[in-house]
């Protein structure tokens, strides 16, 4: 009797496609080149300042810091967005090919300082993007008014490298 060899039967697998899609809506900024962080943080307002809750992008840098592109990442409520995870932050700093970030988000209550939870989040994202070899070189805070702003990088509040 002959013995018949039964061959599994092949599974489907998912191929997948990244995609980076530009919005429908530009961000108009002065000069493509952040030289510091008074640029920076009038970028990001013209980004978030004037939303009524929080929100929570990157700005995307080549290797001479000229701006590439720009994500908003998350949106949260009046008060705190909750947790920002770093897979969220550099999916898309990755797929623009960002060669740095400088993160941003708001503070709907006019006080630009950052939180103790602003600076573990910051701390946590720039652990993440050192391994990426995607660094974090500021974290702007913007409030409605384009006046109020706080850079961690220039006001000594970015977290230290581990």
């Amino acid at each position: 009797m002959e013995a018949t060899t039964r061959k599994a039967p092949l599974q489907k697998i998912p191929v997948y496609e990244v995609r980076l899609v530009q919005a429908r809506r530009s961000l108009r900024i002065a000069e493509a080149v952040v030289p510091d962080a008074s640029y920076a943080g009038r970028t990001m307002h013209a980004l978030l300042g004037l939303t009524d809750r929080e929100h929570f992008a990157a700005l995307f840098l080549n290797g001479m810091h000229r701006v590439t592109g720009a994500n908003v990442i998350a949106i949260g409520g009046q008060h705190g967005i909750g947790t920002i995870e770093a897979r969220t932050v550099f999916r898309a700093a990755i797929a623009a090919c960002a060669s740095a970030v400088i993160l941003g988000h708001n503070h709907p209550s006019g006080d630009p300082s950052p939180s103790p939870e602003d600076i573990a989040t910051t701390a946590k994202l720039m652990a993440a993007g050192k391994v990426l070899g995607i660094p974090v070189v500021d974290h702007v805070i913007v409030t409605r008014d384009s006046r109020t702003w706080h850079s961690m990088s220039s006001r000594g509040t970015m977290p230290p490298e581990a």
